[in-house]
């Protein structure tokens, strides 16, 4: 595993003004997404460029409010540092925003220095994604598409325990709203995960726990290339073929198409049918035939 060099290695400071929004916005992508790049960070702050962050990330570690990885092999590969949230940053961020963070996903911090690299290095993918999703679904000045992470997730039951790396709410008009729970499959895993994943979908649809009120989300799937997404539409036809549930949607796409998109009406998702060959879809056309 990489060394991490957090805050603990940085003379900290004992004293500093209150958090401005700048600062509270970054403990807040990272407390949410578990590790941010700068260039990620900076895109929160609507920053042209990571390097005019620097400064706020170095005042943020020195009081210990946030740590990084990054270890000598990090300048070979050409690999960032990762930076997380500290349990005394998300204690900073809960005193400015009462309710924001929620105990389970707090305790999760303590285990950020010893998670393993596949596990940050899903954790920046998922918050790749989810700024790619935005550029796409997301009309400027028009929020359009919520994105939920799963330290969010955490503090409500309506989810399943396995939860999607994203849960997304949809609207694009103002009398419309779709879900979806999304996965990225990056490498990081085993294909049978992605299998088990699905299934477990199934289950927890079966078991009602969802919002009798909300249509059951979409599962979508990111898929690292081709050939993978190829594998996973076979094994999702086999899952609806044995569920006879025709409220069920499952749809993938690779990292590539979704790299490609420009606007929300591109279809980019394999929608998966039981009887026939995957059809290509946009986003909310997934849910227009039900």
């Amino acid at each position: 595993m990489s060394k991490v060099v957090s805050s603990k290695n940085t003379s900290e400071v004992k004293y500093r003004r209150p958090l401005n929004k700048q600062q509270l916005t970054v403990l807040g992508s990272l407390y949410w997404y578990r590790f941010c790049t700068s260039k990620q960070l900076a895109i929160s702050l609507d920053k042209s460029s990571h390097k005019t962050i620097q400064n706020k990330l170095q005042i943020l570690e020195a009081q210990g409010l946030i740590g990084k990885r990054y270890g000598k092999s990090y300048k070979l590969a050409g690999r960032p540092a990762e930076y997380f949230i500290t349990p005394k940053g998300a204690r900073a961020l809960e005193n400015a925003f009462p309710g924001a963070t929620n105990t389970r996903a707090t305790r999760s911090l303590y285990k950020n220095q010893t998670v393993s690299d596949d596990f940050v290095t899903h954790c920046i993918a998922i918050r790749e994604t989810a700024i790619r999703l935005c550029d796409i679904y997301s009309e400027q000045k028009t929020k359009k598409l919520r994105r939920i992470s799963k330290s969010h997730m955490a503090k409500y039951d309506t989810y399943p325990a396995w939860s999607p790396d994203l849960h997304l709410q949809y609207e694009p008009t103002n009398d419309t709203s779709y879900h979806y729970f999304l996965d990225i499959w990056d490498g990081t895993k085993p294909f049978f995960v992605m299998v088990r994943k699905a299934q477990n979908y199934v289950k927890f649809k079966k078991e009602g726990r969802w919002p009798a009120t909300t249509t059951f989300p979409a599962t979508l799937a990111i898929c690292e290339d081709k050939r993978t997404q190829t594998k996973l539409n076979r094994q999702m036809k086999r899952i609806l073929s044995d569920t006879w549930d025709d409220k069920l949607i499952f749809a993938t796409t690779t990292k590539q198409l979704l790299h490609e998109a420009t606007k929300p009406a591109d279809e980019i998702w394999s929608k998966v049918d039981d009887y026939g060959e995957a059809q290509l879809s946009s986003l909310k056309g997934l849910f227009l035939s039900l």
